[in-house]
């Protein structure tokens, strides 16, 4: 009874899933997969999928705060009946072989079918690599099930066959799918610039897990992280998008930058929800960590630097920074805000939990329809600067120009524009290579999700998630009334250190569903999470 239960449950998902807001829905196969339009329309809900987590991932590090202690960045977190990322991922890879088992039908030309085949082979080693990150070893499926199907029933493939699987995808993509320019007049698919993105983005993140975690070798994954960013890099297709600050708003919607995004259109929609939330729900707010990672003027840490103003009164530790601060977040007094009166700053009462809040994003309240950025070029620039230095422990002075310094000229004529990074500077200064362009990383990518992966990949996590979590210094002249727990020297206290754990034996890797492992007996917990 209980086999029976699970292959008819399983089953059922699966079969439901490929049907969901799919055109599939009313059709049979003999009066579908005939056309050009028919395979688009295949795969368009997929594109509404992309967001893995949504935006509010960055909650599971210290860089950002919301009204209560996050579970994960807590180590508070237990393993939960279902997970909606296990989930997703696995309805989205039923629908992209659904495809590939009926592509070769349609009439259409061998090079179209192979676009479309890229598409979807691109999608499905894009929601392996959230299940890969996420989970370990995981079932891996390149196939539609049935009820009877033994895959049902088979245990977990290893993290490595399931990586090369993808990277077999993902490099049929690159072959297949055409460039930007080339599909100029299809603006929002999948370019063969954001499946040299992807895999970049996989060569970085599994090199630098397997470096750091002695999972095996590395070498070849960060060799493919670099030579993927250097082809986009040199493609010529992308660049950097000059207004910072508008290219995370609607003015920045399909910038230069851009290379694959979760598009929101009053056509199309949904609007996205993220401003709101950012500005008036206390569901997303900087901390002191994240404040002081950004450089002064001169290129130095806080710590390191004469230029660095101390944090009051309220607004002087903004003086003198990387301009991508004042971008980033909110600066008090700042005169671009477009809720409150003038003169602006953060309300403990409506805006913020932590003093902080962030610019990034946050100015196009209800509704608005800023698309949600996936993949930007920036992102490729500084896959290109570690990829380069992790392969072999040091990095040009020539790679550093054309990856992390293109970040910082971006800003040139800025008062506040930061000095290129270079060897002869880090020597110079006692600073350490490879923590500049993980703070470079850091900042530029702030709020954009990134974080929590980059600790987990770094095997930082155990260090940096058991500790405080600070705000702001607190400003007895402009909140006279706000009473908050502070640390001795004035910085509000959001959690303490006492209530935040990391287990460096289990909480690398998240907890399989419950429902997975009661449905197939093969299924085997991860470590420690019994």
């Amino acid at each position: 009874m209980k086999a029976y239960y699970l292959t008819f449950t399983v089953a059922v998902c699966l079969f439901s899933c490929q049907l969901d807001k799919n055109p599939l829905t009313s059709l049979s196969p003999s009066s579908f997969w005939n056309t050009e339009q028919d395979l688009r329309m295949a795969l368009n809900n997929i594109y509404q999928q992309t967001f893995i987590g949504g935006f509010r991932t960055d909650l599971q590090s210290i860089d950002v705060y919301g009204s209560n202690p996050n579970l994960v960045s807590s180590g508070t977190y237990t393993p939960p009946n279902t997970d909606d990322i296990w989930t997703t991922c696995y309805k989205q890879i039923r629908v992209t072989n659904s495809f590939l088992e009926n592509y070769q039908k349609a009439g259409i030309s061998d090079d179209l079918k192979r676009r479309y085949a890229g598409e979807a082979r691109f999608f499905r080693a894009y929601f392996y690599m959230y299940l890969l990150r996420r989970f370990g070893d995981v079932p891996y499926v390149d196939k539609t099930l049935d009820l009877n199907s033994p895959e049902l029933f088979e245990p977990r493939a290893k993290r490595n066959d399931v990586l090369n699987r993808m990277l077999e995808d993902i490099q049929f993509a690159v072959d297949n799918i055409p460039s930007k320019s080339a599909l100029s007049s299809d603006v929002g698919r999948i370019t063969k610039g954001a499946a040299l993105t992807l895999q970049a983005r996989v060569g970085l993140y599994f090199g630098t897990l397997y470096k750091f975690h002695n999972l095996g070798d590395y070498r070849n994954l960060l060799s493919l992280a670099k030579t993927a960013s250097k082809a986009v890099i040199d493609s010529g297709e992308y660049s950097l998008y000059g207004d910072y600050r508008n290219l995370f708003l609607q003015a920045g919607n399909d910038s230069p930058e851009s290379i694959m995004t979760l598009r929101h259109t009053p056509d199309a929609g949904p609007s996205t929800n993220r401003s709101r939330q950012m500005v008036f729900d206390f569901t997303f707010c900087p901390t002191r960590h994240l404040a002081d990672a950004f450089l002064c003027r001169d290129g130095l840490p806080i710590n390191k630097s004469p230029l660095f103003k101390g944090y009051l009164p309220l607004g002087a530790e903004f003086e003198g920074r990387d301009p991508r601060m004042a971008q980033t977040l909110w600066r008090p007094y700042d005169p671009d805000y477009q809720v409150q009166p003038q003169p602006f700053v953060p309300s403990f009462a409506a805006n913020t939990t932590t003093g902080y809040m962030f610019k990034k994003y946050a100015a196009d309240i209800s509704p608005s329809y800023c698309h949600d950025m996936l993949m930007r070029y920036a992102e490729v620039l500084l896959i290109y600067a570690e990829a380069a230095f992790e392969l072999e422990g040091a990095i040009s002075d020539e790679d550093l120009d054309v990856s992390i310094n293109a970040l910082r000229r971006r800003f040139a004529g800025d008062e506040d524009c930061l000095p290129g990074l270079t060897n002869a500077f880090v020597g110079d200064n006692g600073l350490d290579m490879r923590e500049e362009i993980r703070r470079e990383r850091r900042v530029e990518l702030a709020g954009e999700c990134f974080r929590y992966d980059d600790l987990i990949r770094w095997k930082t996590a155990e260090d940096e998630l058991p500790q405080d979590i600070l705000g702001t210094m607190l400003d007895g002249d402009v909140y006279p009334n706000v009473q908050k727990p502070l640390t001795p020297d004035g910085f509000i206290i959001l959690q303490n250190a006492s209530t935040r754990t990391f287990n460096k034996d289990r909480d690398y890797l998240f907890p399989l569903p419950l429902l997975e492992l009661s449905l197939n007996e093969n299924l085997v917990q991860n470590p420690n999470w019994e």
